[in-house]
C-alpha cells in the first residue's frame, strides 16, 4: 500500500562548506533567535579543538533518506527511502539537491522503508517495523527495532534490535553528558560516533561522525549528514544522506530520531513545558 507524501517548502539554508582539516566556525549573526538562548552549554559555545580533523571531502553518500515532518502529536513517523529515484549527483546537501529531492517526492508515491510507532500516549515508547513486508499486506510488519526515550532531554535513550537483526548486533545508548548539550554520542561495534550540529546556532542541519583515535589524534569521518527547513522548535523532519559502507542506514535513521526528539523537547523545557511529551 503506497503512501502518498504532503510536500511543505524544503528549503533550509545552505550547510557550511568545510574543507578537510582544521574545523572552523562560521559566523552567525547576532541576531538569531537562538543567540539568546540561555540554555546553551559552554560545550556549544566553545570552538573545536585544532587537533580535531574532519574527513568532509570524502563524504560519498550511497542512500537518501525522507524523515516525514513530525512533531508532540504524530502517533507515526515514514521513513522513505528515495535512493532508487535520485539521479542528481550529490555534491552537497545544496539548493539543488534539495529541489530534486522536492520533485522526487512530488513525482513518485512510497511506501514507506521504516515506520515508527508511538507505543504510549507519554511517547517515551516507541516500535520501528519495516512496510517492505507488508507491500501486498500478506504478513504482519516485523518489527526491527525499538526504542525507549528518557523523559528529559539529558537523558538515556535505548535503541534495542532483535537477536537476528542484520542492521545492529547490540543495544545502541544515546546520551549527552551535560543538560543542555545538543551533540548526542553513541558506540557502534566499539566504535564512536557523534551526532553534532554544523553550528552553534544552527539546529537545522546535523552531521553524523565517525570517531578515529581521540586526543590530538582524533579524526572525524563524516557518515551521514541531515538538512531540514525550519518550523520552529516543535516539528523535526527532512533529508538523510548516508554512507551505508560506514554505518547502517537504520542505525543513522534511529540515532537522528533520538537527536530530533531530544531537540523538541528542549524546546519545552526552555518554554516550561518539561520533557516527556514535549515533541513526539
Amino acid at each position: 500500500m503506497s503512501t502518498s507524501i504532503a510536500l511543505q517548502d524544503l528549503h533550509p539554508s545552505g550547510s557550511p562548506t568545510q574543507q578537510a582539516g582544521t574545523v572552523r566556525r562560521r559566523h552567525t549573526s547576532a541576531d538569531s533567535d537562538a543567540y539568546s538562548d540561555r540554555f546553551l552549554s559552554q560545550h556549544d559555545l566553545a570552538s573545536p579543538s585544532p587537533e580535531t580533523h574532519i574527513d568532509s571531502q570524502a563524504f560519498n553518500p550511497t542512500h537518501t533518506y525522507w524523515i516525514s515532518p513530525h512533531g508532540s502529536l504524530a502517533k507515526e513517523i515514514k521513513i522513505l527511502d528515495l535512493t532508487p529515484f535520485i539521479t542528481l549527483p550529490y555534491t552537497g546537501l545544496t539548493p539543488a539537491y534539495k529541489d530534486h529531492i522536492k520533485k522526487t517526492l512530488k513525482d513518485h508515491s512510497y511506501s514507506p522503508v521504516y515506520m515508527v510507532q508511538r507505543n504510549n500516549w507519554w511517547s517515551l515508547k516507541y516500535k520501528v517495523t519495516s512496510d517492505t513486508r507488508t507491500v501486498t499486506g500478506d504478513e504482519p510488519s516485523k518489527t526491527i527495532a525499538e526504542w525507549k526515550h528518557p523523559w528529559h532531554s539529558g537523558g538515556e535513550a535505548i535503541l534495542s534490535f532483535p537477536l537476528d537483526s542484520q542492521n545492529c548486533t547490540h543495544p545502541i545508548s544515546l546520551k549527552n553528558k551535560r543538560f543542555g548539550f545538543s551533540t548526542e554520542t553513541f558506540t557502534l561495534e566499539s566504535r564512536p560516533f557523534i551526532w553534532k550540529k554544523d553550528t552553534c546556532w544552527n539546529y537545522q542541519d546535523m552531521t553524523l561522525y565517525k570517531v578515529f583515535g581521540s586526543g590530538k589524534q582524533e579524526r572525524r569521518v563524516e557518515v551521514a549528514k541531515y538538512a531540514q527547513k525550519w518550523w520552529g522548535g516543535w516539528v523535526t523532519g527532512g533529508t538523510l544522506v548516508v554512507d551505508e559502507k560506514e554505518v547502517d542506514g537504520l542505525v543513522a535513521c534511529l540515532t537522528l530520531m533520538v537527536v530530533l526528539k531530544k531537540r523538541r523537547q528542549r524546546q519545552a523545557e526552555r518554554s516550561g513545558g518539561g520533557g516527556g511529551n514535549g515533541g513526539g
